[in-house]
């Protein structure tokens, strides 16, 4: 496994405490993230752990999130890979590939479609270089963790939500 000096340094700062402003925004993600999710994606894994999660992703610039009245509606992260990566990239803490040739599509939460549609507007927007990559996620079907491709349509599709 590759060294992981961005999330050793994560770790120090969430350990440290210097930072409770942070932490308590890293907590309130933490806590929509827990609540939204449907028991597949972070079954099995403690509190402290999506916490290291959130603020890792954070700290490589690849969570987004959208609040209204001071209240998180939606959060979305990615990793930047390779197609023939999967769950072990997340579990292994592999770092991002920056020459990758896939982007993985990985943790989505939202409270409704137009917060899902403004998420992925961000995303869009945040000049992640999807063009000529592959886009993949991964989710349960049939009991079990599956890899789903997707292509360019996907966002327009997402964005003629209403």
């Amino acid at each position: 496994m590759a060294q992981n000096n961005l999330l050793a340094s994560v770790q120090v700062a969430l350990q440290d405490g210097n930072q409770p402003e942070a932490v308590r925004e890293i907590d309130r993600i933490v806590d929509f993230c827990i609540t939204h999710e449907n028991g597949k994606v972070f079954d099995g894994w403690d509190r402290g752990t999506v916490q290291l999660m959130v603020a890792y992703h954070i700290a490589k610039n690849t969570l987004i999130y959208i609040q209204q009245d001071d209240e998180i509606k939606g959060v979305f992260m990615w990793y930047n890979c390779n197609n023939d990566d999967n769950w072990n990239f997340v579990y292994d803490w592999i770092p991002d590939r920056p020459d990758g040739d896939s982007v993985f599509l990985a943790f989505l939460f939202s409270e409704s479609t137009p917060f899902f549609k403004e998420l992925t507007e961000l995303f869009l927007k945040t000049g992640v270089n999807i063009e000529g990559k592959r886009l993949f996620g991964i989710r349960h079907r049939n009991g079990f963790p599956k890899k789903v491709e997707y292509n360019q349509k996907l966002f327009k599709k997402i964005l003629s939500l209403n």
